[in-house]
């Protein structure tokens, strides 16, 4: 079993006791208490759950100010990931012009672009811009401003000022949370007039969400679902979730 099926596993037990040992565990997937000790080590680093003497409890989620940091979030679901960046690759064109937020999928999506060329790439992720770097097929603008600690967005006046100026084919979003009364959201609020601006500069949005963003809860609104027009999700999203997206004229597209 692959750490990331391992991990959830461990989450989805928690969701269901609220508290695991490390021997049922063991028992559960098959593997040594090591493993799961290093597994549950990891969980707690993304505060996805508490160690406690011979187990982990589970954390509170309604929480909707905590943002785990960029390489706590890196190695989740990263299988989920890389089939959504590998979907997305199949939209962009050479020629196109292509406006990159940040996150880990999106991180994920930059890495497959070195094949089509030309591309003209404009990011607010340090981690986007630093894997397209050394891509020869890509004329890349980083969009400045400030860096936020932990998770390389780029934020503030000077990135605000950049993209206001760019116009893109494309937009390629990630999110920390989608709920069906409020729309896509982020823990941070700095993030969010960054990312309404990328919307806005560029003709399509898409948005690239593993499953577990749906039905929680995220401390600020990026935008209305009116505002996507691609989501691209793993199939281990709730049919009725893609049901409800395709109702309001989102294509999702299912990997």
């Amino acid at each position: 079993m692959l750490k990331e099926e391992r991990q959830e596993a461990i989450c989805n037990e928690l969701k269901k006791t609220g508290v695991v040992s490390i021997d049922a565990l063991t028992k559960l997937l098959n593997t040594s208490r090591s493993t799961i000790r290093r597994d549950i080590e990891e969980l707690e680093t993304a505060k996805s759950l508490k160690r406690i003497r011979g187990g982990a409890v589970a954390v509170p989620s309604s929480n909707p100010s905590y943002e785990p940091s960029f390489s706590g979030r890196s190695d989740l679901h990263m299988d989920e990931k890389k089939r959504i960046a590998a979907a997305a690759k199949q939209l962009v064109h050479p020629q196109e012009t292509l406006a990159l937020a940040s996150g880990t999928t999106v991180c994920e999506f930059a890495k497959t672009l070195r094949d089509i060329d030309p591309l003209y790439v404009a990011t607010s992720d340090l981690m986007c811009a630093v894997e397209m770097s050394t891509f020869p097929n890509i004329e890349l603008i980083v969009l400045g401003g400030s860096v936020r600690k932990k998770h390389y967005s780029l934020t503030g006046y000077f990135a605000e000022y950049t993209i206001q100026r760019i116009h893109a084919d494309w937009a390629f979003l990630g999110v920390d949370a989608i709920d069906f009364n409020i729309g896509l959201m982020n823990f941070s609020p700095e993030d969010i007039t960054v990312n309404k601006l990328i919307i806005k500069a560029s003709k399509q949005t898409v948005v690239l969400c593993d499953h577990t963003k749906f039905n929680t809860i995220a401390f600020a609104n990026i935008c209305p679902f009116t505002d996507v027009d691609i989501l691209i999700t793993g199939v281990e999203t709730n049919p009725e979730y893609i049901h409800r997206l395709e109702e309001m004229g989102i294509q999702v597209i299912i990997v």
